[in-house]
């Protein structure tokens, strides 16, 4: 596993099979094959937002993606493309998208690579034994490909997204 990153650090790139968000009045998410997404595609281009959590569907997760799908219309018209990053797979965003309808990509990253590149598996005791899982972290990442703000320790997954938009506002400027 890496080290941790810090802010002011390049972001490590990555290239992640994806699921597009859902798009009222378009097709199903599903209908997109082979979809990948590379980090670099976004440099010089947009600021990206990068949610990592842990799993789909669980009530934590959910309520967290739920309110960044909230809000993701607000990072679009600052340039910010919004990606939430766990480790389940393309199959199982499908359905996450479609049954939350989320309006921002999904990637799967099943071989943990990006996870570990990132420095986020960590080890919890679940019910006696210990597992992997990935430590629930945000990262704003600019055009240049630096990280402008890591959150790692998120008290309020509700007002989450609140305090990244602010961040971005603060940044980018109103």
């Amino acid at each position: 596993m890496a080290d941790k990153l810090e802010v002011g650090d390049r972001a490590p790139n990555f290239e992640l099979p994806a699921v597009y968000g859902y798009k009222a009045g378009a097709t199903s998410p599903s209908a997109e094959e082979g979809v990948i997404v590379k980090l670099k595609e976004y440099e010089d281009k947009k600021w990206v937002i990068l949610a990592f959590y842990v799993f789909d569907s669980s009530p934590e997760d959910t309520r967290a993606m739920v309110c960044f799908n909230e809000w993701n219309r607000k990072f679009r018209t600052k340039e910010v493309e919004l990606f939430g990053i766990s480790w389940n797979g393309v199959q199982s965003h499908r359905q996450f998208i479609e049954i939350y309808q989320l309006g921002f990509t999904l990637l799967a990253d099943e071989y943990k690579k990006t996870t570990d590149l990132y420095g986020l598996t960590e080890e919890v005791d679940d019910l006696g034994q210990m597992v992997k899982r990935i430590h629930r972290t945000t990262f704003v990442i600019d055009k240049t490909g630096m990280i402008r703000a890591i959150w790692d320790n998120i008290d309020d997954l509700r007002e989450h997204p609140r305090e990244v938009w602010e961040f971005i506002q603060k940044e980018k400027g109103v």
